[in-house]
């Protein structure tokens, strides 16, 4: 069947439609594009604007980069000009583009020069491209400059060009976005004239500048991908023109040659024949095939070659689904507007005299293309077809069609005496659709024949004849024929869309899970687990996953499935060759292939991951096309999500290192403030009785004795907190349990701090009968005295501290309140992180942020837990510890407790506000 196609009237393309749209729209870029630096990018822009102006445009000026020149300053006279805003740096000064006095102006048209700048930091973005979409995303139209080796898909051409790397690149993204470019061009003698000239550069730059990247060489390569890239624009809106306004192709702008691939040896004739006549014309090329699904394995391994070939020659494949070879290759040609159709010559059809070959039909429906028909001189040395085995798939192919014909005429036969001729045929054409939908379009051909033969020859008279005598009868065969063969044909090809919908339900369901199933590995080793076990489940063969260990040169499996997978010394010699050239080799490939193995190279930009290898040899016939792009996708796939836990693991570390820093500064200050400042008290106390022990009175004695002992506690104190973090820290600190009461505990922390209790009220407030604590009571005691210490030094003068105790449930809880500034709802949790010190380092007067962690960690060795809350009267702050309380049956002898002490967040601390 052949369907013709319209030439002269084609519906517009949703997407030429949505991108004509969307730079349409308001906020639009125009992109003055040039091969270097002084082609006169900026003067043309400026000239182009004092244009537009003078016919009543909003046009402003938000930055122009003049360097110096007298011309380009000249330009901008008339026109209104943004204040630049003012950043500084290192110690300089740099006057910058202001973009949000862009945005409160809102002109019609905004120029900002140098699309690649990088900005001074300080202002909201990075680059000058985010301003300039920020403008863009606001409605704003903007002009700008660009020279081509900024863009970033011409990185690499450019560093090979020039030997320079630049560092300063903008999106494809965005210069696709553009509404218009226009390109200023000067040949190469022209712009180093005028570099000689200063017109460019200050002598000084431009003496550099011509000894290095203005040589006549690099102007020429960098001109040349200018105009490449304006000519790719060009091309790009001549499509986006025709697809919107639904023009059909092809236009003769620029010629392009597409390879209808057939699948057969023929096809690396038409591949060579269409790449030397690019080459020879210049132009592009791409191949394309029509997969109707009905392609036998050694039509998709002739594929398969030919994709290899089209690789190595620099060209391109696409495999599109369809039922009609013709118009899916005519369809995607004007949509890609090419010129040139290639085609093999094709074989003789035989005896299916109806099949009208590919070029045929093409001279009779491509009337605006032109058709070349390469010959193919190989095609009498291919075995005739009839003399090739059938493989057990096409056996039972032909095999179906006679048990269901059969069945449908043993059928036919027990019901002869009950329905008429015509009913019967009904029988054979539920047999023919039936075959149609489990074997295919050609079984189904040959099961109409073969029923309608049936038919003939057992029901219509004279009956076991093929002679008919009746007109009647003749008629109804003939009908039956001809609802068969089209019954046959339309239920064909629904099975082939089926089993294409079910394909491609299936390779996306595979996706989807092998991308979710990365997506929740949380390190490296996990993601190469998923992926080699997905790929071996998925393609039923072994797979590996090779890379090296730091300063090892050796390939290791870092992973494998099934387990204990060995490769021998081929198979590594392949899996070097891959790591170091960084392309496919083993079987399959054109390096290495006579192995079972391929080896694909998993790469970031320019660093490769890893090698994974592929059994493929294990299986029965080569891997279909679809197959191996479900590969490449897959290992794709699996290569971005190393890459991510890489990046992922690279930020913990830095994040951890930088943390680590914090908390040394933190360590630093801290010990800084605690260690000098009682050091230096006793130390001044010390030599004062030195040296004025004559002149001292007892009393001034005595007092100089109470500081140096009171700060010696207090130092004391603090070692000892830094001993207590370090155990707790180390998960060596042992409970050593005993029962004790809580008066006890609380007169023991008290007569500790009995000195600074000196112009303080405290209250107890408790019942007698509390239960007894099954506890460490040092450490206890130490926790208390962290508590109330704490609750000491920001109480004010003549202040309450209230310490409360009542029995809840299965828990002893104790509340010590203050009357101090309080604590912020937002910073109650931070308080018992070490080193909250409310950010005063080594001139603060609160200690050093160790207190209320160490309680928490001792208190949580217990099993208890502790938290700040505000009093009731919204004055000060109330520590509260919950103790959970043990049965004294349970625990008679004291002894060491076997706790694990796992203290919460030591290693994630913060500097901030303690109160």
């Amino acid at each position: 069947m052949t369907s013709t196609i319209d030439e002269t009237s084609t519906r517009p393309d949703p997407d030429a439609l949505l991108t004509t749209a969307r730079r349409e729209a308001r906020g639009g870029l125009r992109i003055f594009l040039g091969a270097a630096p002084g082609v006169g990018k900026t003067f043309a822009m400026l000239r182009t604007a004092g244009e537009r102006l003078a016919e009543g445009e909003d046009i402003v000026l938000g930055v122009i980069e003049s360097h110096g020149r007298e011309e380009t300053e000249r330009l901008c006279d008339g026109l209104e000009r943004l204040a630049l805003t003012t950043r500084t740096h290192h110690g300089q000064h740099f006057r910058e583009f202001d973009l949000d006095a862009a945005l409160a102006r809102a002109p019609a048209v905004v120029l900002v020069d140098e699309l690649a700048h990088r900005n001074i930091p300080g202002g909201r973005h990075a680059r000058r491209y985010q301003d300039i979409e920020e403008l863009l995303d606001a409605g704003i139209d903007v002009w700008t400059t660009l020279n081509v080796q900024h863009i970033e898909s011409l990185n690499d051409a450019v560093a090979r060009i020039t030997g320079i790397r630049m560092r300063e690149t903008v999106p494809d993204a965005l210069i696709q976005r553009a509404r218009d470019i226009s390109l200023i061009d000067l040949t190469p003698d022209e712009l180093i004239q005028r570099l000689r000239q200063g017109r460019v550069y200050v002598p000084e730059q431009a003496r550099a500048a011509l000894e290095g990247f203005f040589s006549v060489t690099n102007l020429t390569a960098l001109r040349e991908l200018a105009l490449q890239t304006m000519a790719e624009r060009i091309d790009g809106d001549v499509r986006n023109v025709m697809g919107a306004r639904g023009v059909a192709g092809p236009w003769p702008v620029r010629p392009r040659i597409l390879v209808a691939l057939s699948g057969r040896a023929e096809d690396a004739t038409l591949v060579r024949a269409a790449h030397r006549m690019a080459e020879h014309r210049g132009v592009r090329w791409r191949a394309v095939h029509i997969d109707t699904g009905r392609a036998s394995p050694l039509v998709r391994l002739e594929l398969e070659r030919s994709a290899q070939l089209i690789e190595r020659l620099g060209g391109e494949v696409v495999v599109l689904p369809g039922q009609h070879r013709v118009a899916e290759l005519l369809d995607y040609a004007r949509h890609h507007n090419m010129t040139t159709l290639m085609i093999g010559r094709g074989r003789p059809r035989g005896w299916r005299f109806w099949h009208r070959s590919l070029g045929r039909r093409l001279l009779r429906e491509a009337r605006a293309f032109d058709l070349l028909i390469v010959g193919d001189d190989q095609r009498t040395t291919r075995p005739p077809r009839f003399k090739r085995p059938l493989s057990p798939l096409q056996r039972q192919e032909w095999l179906h069609p006679i048990l269901i014909i059969g069945a449908s005429l043993g059928l036919s036969l027990l019901m002869d005496q009950v329905l008429a001729l015509a009913n019967l045929s009904l029988v054979f054409l539920t047999g023919v659709l039936v075959t149609a939908t489990v074997s295919g379009t050609r079984a189904a051909m040959f099961s109409a024949v073969l029923g309608t033969l049936l038919y003939n020859f057992f029901f219509t008279e004279p009956r076991l004849s093929l002679a008919m005598i009746q007109r009647d009868q003749l008629l109804t065969v003939f009908f039956f024929f001809v609802v068969a063969m089209i019954g046959g044909q339309l239920a064909g090809r629904a099975r082939r869309q089926l089993i294409a919908l079910r394909a491609s339900r299936d390779q996306t369901r595979r996706l989807l899970q092998f991308s979710r199933a990365l997506a929740a590995a949380p390190d490296q080793d996990s993601v190469r687990a998923t992926g080699v076990t997905a790929l071996a489940d998925w393609l039923e063969v072994p797979t590996v996953y090779l890379a090296r260990d730091a300063g090892d040169e050796t390939l290791q499996v870092l992973a494998a499935h099934p387990s204990g997978v060995v490769l021998d010394s081929v198979a590594r010699q392949a899996a070097d060759w891959t790591w170091h050239h960084q392309r496919p080799s083993g079987h399959g490939s054109q390096t290495l292939s006579g192995q079972r193995w391929r080896f694909i190279a998993l790469i970031e930009k320019s660093r490769i991951l890893g090698v994974v290898g592929l059994a493929l040899g294990d299986q029965r016939a080569p891997p279909p096309y679809d197959q191996e792009v479900l590969i490449d996708t897959l290992v794709s796939q699996l290569g971005m999500a190393l890459a991510r836990t890489r990046l992922v693991s690279d930020l913990g570390a830095a994040r951890l290192a930088e943390e680590n820093e914090r908390l040394r500064s933190a360590l630093l200050s801290s010990v800084s403030h605690d260690l000098r400042t009682p050091l230096a008290s006793i130390i001044g106390a010390a030599g004062a009785l030195r040296s004025l022990d004559d002149q001292l009175s007892v009393r001034d004695k005595q007092e100089l004795l109470d500081g140096v002992l009171s700060e010696s506690e207090r130092l004391d104190r603090y070692i000892q907190n830094l001993l207590d973090m370090t155990r707790l820290g180390h998960g060596t600190l042992k409970i050593e349990r005993d029962w004790v009461t809580l008066a006890d505990l609380v007169n023991a922390a008290l007569a500790r701090l009995s000195t600074a209790l000196n112009d303080l009220t405290l209250v107890r407030d408790w019942p007698e009968d509390l239960p007894l604590l099954y506890v460490h009571p040092a450490l206890l005691e130490q926790a208390l005295v962290n508590v109330i210490e704490n609750a000491i030094r920001f109480s004010p003068t003549d202040g309450r501290i209230v310490i409360r105790a009542v029995y809840q449930g299965d828990a002893l809880v104790i509340r010590i309140s203050d009357d101090g500034p309080g604590i912020p709802e937002a910073l109650r949790e931070q308080v018992f992180d070490m080193f909250f010190t409310g950010g005063e380092g080594d001139r603060g007067r609160h200690g050093s942020g160790l207190g209320l962690a160490i309680c928490r960690g001792m208190v949580g060795a217990h099993g208890g837990s502790i938290n700040a809350e505000a009093n009731p009267d919204g004055r000060g702050t109330c520590i509260v510890i919950h103790l959970p309380l043990v049965d004294r049956h349970d625990h008679a002898t004291p002894g060491p407790d076997d706790v694990s002490i796992d203290p919460r967040s030591f290693t994630d601390q913060r500097q901030a506000h303690e109160r």
